[in-house]
């Protein structure tokens, strides 16, 4: 069972999450447009499950077999921060002023200060998201990861202890959840523990199932990757206004990283194009970033508006069910919006290229190798001292 889990990196699986990072953010811009009023992006927060139920799929792969035969919990949870901390770290640092700026310094800018750097903001103790608001994600994943360690650490690579959140999530989002499946600082772990486990036990079934990794021809295969893309754009377009269809959506999710772990068919051709490999490569960084962004077009347009005496901003609700908010409208003109949108993407995804290759990477290569030294002083120290 160990050999089986060395398995090799999903690049199409990589592409589809950049994807989905992209849609996160146009639903985030909130800009009247085209693209704004579309149903897919205005239910698309519906995709940071499918980085839920990916992660739990991606580490079970990586580390559950060797979390159970003395990996080490420690040492995994140490690089995992190293995966998400340095850019976590930069993006708070940067809307500290941005938030001290627009709402003073209070007594909530220091609770939201301390909660990021604790990796806190995402488990139900804050009142609403301070900050860089994506984090609150990143907080629950690192959580999942702990539980992930202790668990198989613990218990082993079982799979009984994932189908609780799998049976409890969807009733807690959809009864208790005052946002549903949108929960992010207050149920956002148990959105997130909901999606991991999901991933986990997707996982699991590939391993002990080959039917679910026979190939069915090229055809087949297209056929099947084809179907799967046409049932996230319509299942996510429709889910948005029914809670029962939100809180299934993980489930779809699994189908879809099922059918792309493949990686047989044309759909995953396209997906592993260097510029959808690219794409895959800054994911983090581009959902990290965009709030960012968002912060600072809305600014400038902030300015813009006072100093030309015009109305660029509307209230307006984007998203079904929740209350109308301060929305970007150019002139009321939609293609407008659109360019706007369109440029605050761009913008995103090349300052992911700068993040990636100064934060990302140097963070991630750093606590490697002191994990590695000291992996390495450890076996030493073990060793027998013989006298001469």
């Amino acid at each position: 069972m160990a050999s089986a889990e060395n398995v090799t990196r999903c690049h199409a699986l990589d592409s589809w999450r950049g994807i989905c990072a992209c849609m996160v953010a146009l639903f985030h811009f909130d800009v009247i447009s085209h693209l704004s009023f579309l149903p897919l992006t205005r239910h698309a927060y519906l995709f940071v499950d499918f980085f839920f139920v990916l992660s739990g799929f991606v580490i079970a792969s990586n580390y559950r077999s060797r979390l159970a035969e003395g990996f080490g919990t420690g040492r995994f949870l140490v690089l995992r921060l190293g995966r998400i901390y340095p850019l976590h770290l930069v993006t708070l640092l940067l809307f500290i002023p941005i938030d001290a700026a627009k709402d003073g310094i209070r007594p909530n800018l220091l609770q939201a200060i301390v909660t990021n750097v604790l990796l806190l903001q995402g488990l139900g103790i804050n009142p609403q998201n301070w900050l860089n608001f994506a984090s609150w994600s990143i907080s629950t994943e690192f959580a999942a990861y702990a539980i992930f360690a202790v668990v198989v650490s613990r218990i082993g690579p079982a799979i009984l202890p994932w189908l609780l959140p799998i049976m409890v999530g969807p009733a807690v989002l959809a009864t208790i959840s005052p946002d549903g499946m949108n929960a992010t600082y207050d149920y956002g772990l148990v959105r997130c523990l909901y999606g991991f486990a999901l991933g986990v036990v997707c996982f699991d079934l590939r391993e002990r199932f080959p039917v679910l990794r026979a190939r069915l021809g090229p055809s087949g295969e297209t056929w099947l990757e084809a179907a799967s893309v046409m049932l996230v754009v319509f299942y996510v377009s429709v889910a948005g206004s029914n809670v029962i269809l939100q809180v299934a959506s993980p489930m779809v999710f699994t189908l879809v990283v099922l059918v792309f772990a493949r990686e047989a068919g044309a759909v995953s051709r396209r997906l592993t194009a260097p510029s959808m490999l690219m794409i895959g490569t800054l994911t983090y960084s581009i959902y990290m970033l965009h709030p960012l962004v968002r912060a600072v077009v809305r600014a400038i347009l902030m300015v813009v508006e006072r100093l030309g005496h015009m109305e660029l901003f509307v209230s307006y609700a984007l998203s079904s069910g929740h209350e109308p908010t301060k929305v970007v409208s150019l002139n009321g003109s939609l293609w407008l919006g659109d360019l706007l949108q369109i440029a605050m993407l761009l913008s995103t995804v090349l300052l992911s290229v700068a993040t990636y290759r100064f934060v990302e990477e140097p963070g991630r290569n750093w606590v490697r190798r002191l994990t590695d030294r000291r992996k390495a002083a450890a076996v030493r120290s073990a060793q027998p001292a013989f006298e001469t």
